[in-house]
């Protein structure tokens, strides 16, 4: 059959025609994408919070101990309270533990796509944080 026969047999003349999406349909397209959007976020959030306890709590606390090391004081009224507890680094280390416990409860019962701002906002200062007790250190 060749190709000009089988346009006059077909009624739309060749165009496609679109047929209206059913309503239930169309809702659960988008609760499928609403989903998809938290998991992701989700997955997100996951990798910020590796990042943040990693520079904000192991790259702020370690390279604080170096600038302790070299007589450095702790500018964080805080953390430098906790530095005079009876232990001193170990109540540091502990006080720190509480605060990032404390911030990932917090996050971690806030629903929805906006998870994952806790994480972000703690590996931005956990940048920040380890990248200046460093340049201190290095005299930089």
């Amino acid at each position: 059959m060749s190709e000009l026969s089988s346009q006059r047999e077909r009624p739309d003349n060749g165009y496609v025609v679109l047929l209206p999406v059913p309503q239930t349909v169309a809702y659960v397209r988008l609760k499928e994408t609403l989903d998809e959007i938290e998991e992701t976020s989700g997955d997100v959030a996951l990798l910020f919070w590796i990042l943040a306890l990693l520079f904000f709590g192991l790259g702020d606390t370690v390279s604080s101990f170096l600038v302790f090391s070299k007589g450095g004081i702790e500018l964080n009224p805080v953390m430098r309270w906790s530095l005079s507890l009876p232990g001193g680094l170990l109540a540091f280390v502990l006080v720190k533990t509480l605060a990032l416990s404390l911030l990932y409860s917090i996050a971690h019962f806030w629903e929805g796509v906006h998870q994952w701002m806790i994480p972000l906002i703690m590996l931005v200062a956990g940048v920040y944080l380890t990248v200046s007790n460093l340049s201190h250190y290095f005299g930089l």
